[in-house]
């Protein structure tokens, strides 16, 4: 479920993680030995957390103290320590330890989230967008501490560890929204689901676990039909447009789904024979349609599914 919250945007989160955590994109780490019971770390150096925020919620598992904090600063702050030392801390607008935005079954702190016999912790972050974007943070709280997955969940806040129904290990549940505001509103934008599992040392996708069927003849039959007599077909398309572009956002929803299944022929297939032999422009489309789907956080492993664009595409 997407909520949409009018609350005031905020913009860059800064973090603070322990000099021996892998490097990750889009945060600025460095290490941190203060303790909490320190009011002062040092000449020139001060936490980001808590600086006079309310305690809002605290997870413990051995040594370790996991805290969200805000109020009477609207803008949130995350901090973890190990035996009582900061090895961790993060601002942004707000916080859920072990859960997600949307009110999701909590997994408690130390439960093994990788699968490989180490105790873990799930946080989620909100960096205060109307309704994005969030993230989920797994970190490892073995002998040594560290951060070793940064899901961007974007516009999803009901992404979530869930309980896998193939092995009973945990895999992420969440959307990928590359094709959020492409040719129309957010609202009517397709947000095809995805499934990650800890493999390899990453979190990738599972795409066994995102195979769907392959549609009869009968109902693939009924979704190029339906494509093709769409209303939103229109000869007159703008340059550079934003929504109502004269190509049903109904193709390529359907295109999305079949390809995020595993089934990226079918999807060639509906774009050739649902596209109305009276209207210009399907090179163009496909090639665009291309660009923006290889513009997705997970086209690393997507696009061993998906294959090259058709020749059509290229021209």
């Amino acid at each position: 479920m997407i909520r949409l919250l009018l609350l005031l945007a905020f913009t860059a989160s800064t973090a603070w993680a322990q000099a021996s955590q892998s490097p990750l994109p889009t945060r600025q780490h460095r290490a941190e030995g203060a303790r909490t019971n320190d009011p002062d770390p040092g000449p020139g150096k001060k936490l980001p957390c808590p600086q006079g925020r309310k305690q809002t919620d605290e997870a413990r598992f051995g040594r370790y103290v996991i805290r969200t904090y805000r109020w009477p600063d609207p803008e949130g702050c995350l901090q973890i320590l190990s035996s009582g030392a900061v090895v961790y801390s993060l601002v942004s607008a707000d916080f859920r330890i072990g859960t997600n935005f949307a009110g999701g079954t909590p997994i408690p702190v130390g439960t093994d989230i990788t699968g490989v016999g180490k105790p873990d912790a799930i946080v989620s972050e909100w960096s205060g967008g109307a309704h994005c974007c969030f993230t989920l943070h797994v970190f490892e709280l073995g002998d040594k501490f560290r951060e070793i997955g940064r899901i961007q969940a974007d516009h999803s806040d009901g992404a979530n560890f869930v309980v896998s129904n193939h092995d009973g290990s945990y895999e992420f549940d969440g959307n990928d929204w590359a094709f959020a505001y492409w040719r129309t509103s957010f609202m009517s934008s397709p947000a095809p689901r995805i499934v990650l599992k800890y493999r390899k040392g990453r979190f990738r996708l599972a795409l066994d676990l995102m195979s769907t069927p392959n549609p009869s003849l009968a109902e693939f039959a009924t979704m190029i039909e339906s494509v093709r007599s769409d209303d939103e077909w229109s000869s007159r398309i703008a340059h550079d447009c934003g929504q109502n572009c004269g190509v049903p956002v109904a193709l390529w929803k359907n295109m999305l789904d079949l390809m995020y299944g595993g089934h990226s022929d079918l999807a060639w297939k509906l774009l050739d024979e649902s596209w109305p032999k009276e209207q210009e422009g399907k090179a163009a489309f496909a090639g665009q349609f291309c660009r923006r789907l290889s513009g997705s956080l997970y086209w690393r492993d997507l696009k061993e599914v998906v294959g090259p664009c058709p020749r059509t595409a290229s021209r």
